[in-house]
């Protein structure tokens, strides 16, 4: 009897049945928690951001500004580029050594190229920044002005044949220096913070700058578009 009393029935197992049963419930119990205790835009956000997607954007977009950043970098810097070429066109052509067909022609062959650079400067820029083709149009125009006459001098003298004829003694285009000048300061406007300025806010401190500029009598660009070239446009471009 005693050993019949004392005995302990163990626990009759669960059968999985019962137990697929509860976890179901446990789950089903533990999301409604979830929901209660946080808006469901929380709980998605959460996830989301612990996935490392946000961080995969932010990457790739940042990537994408750098990439468009170099690009313009290298278009305006090949706009200015232009610029001090096309000034530089009478001196080439003054400079020559011989009125031989094969000098003509390279030269012509120079100009050309310069009117092909244009084209293609002019167009990218148009899509880029209506702003800024304005003002590389007007640049273009102001720079023929003074380069046109300058060439036809330069055809009607004599070819170059000593070393003392390479001083040129005044001969040249005026006002070369002032047109790269506005062009170089135009592009600081695509690049950094100014990049944010409404285009007619841009147009309206260009037009301050020349006023300015013209008052004290001089640019306070380089002295000469080779110098301009190789050290003031890199130093304005790379600006962000």
């Amino acid at each position: 009897m005693a050993t019949r009393q004392g005995r302990i029935s163990s626990p009759r197992p669960m059968s999985r049945g019962s137990q697929t049963m509860d976890m179901s419930l446990y789950v089903e119990g533990t999301a409604a928690t979830s929901v209660a205790g946080q808006p469901i835009a929380v709980t998605i956000l959460v996830a989301v951001v612990s996935s490392g997607v946000v961080a995969a954007a932010v990457n790739a977009i940042s990537g994408n500004l750098r990439a468009n950043a170099n690009l313009r970098r290298d278009r305006y810097a090949q706009a200015v580029r232009y610029l001090v070429a096309w000034g530089e066109y009478p001196y080439r052509i003054r400079r020559r050594a011989d009125d031989e067909p094969a000098t003509r022609a390279a030269l012509a062959d120079r100009g050309h190229s310069l009117q092909e650079q244009r084209a293609e400067i002019a167009g990218w820029i148009a899509a880029e920044s209506r702003t800024l083709s304005s003002i590389f149009d007007r640049c273009v125009d102001d720079m023929s002005v003074i380069v046109g006459p300058a060439c036809v001098e330069a055809w009607d003298s004599p070819p170059v044949t000593t070393s003392a004829g390479m001083n040129l003694r005044g001969f040249g285009p005026r006002g070369v220096d002032a047109v790269v000048a506005r062009m170089e300061r135009a592009c600081r406007y695509r690049f950094g913070i100014r990049r944010l300025m409404w285009g007619s806010w841009v147009a309206w401190r260009i037009r301050r700058w020349e006023r300015v500029a013209a008052g004290t009598g001089h640019s306070p660009a380089a002295h000469t578009p080779s110098q301009r070239a190789s050290g003031e446009t890199e130093r304005i471009l790379h600006e962000s």
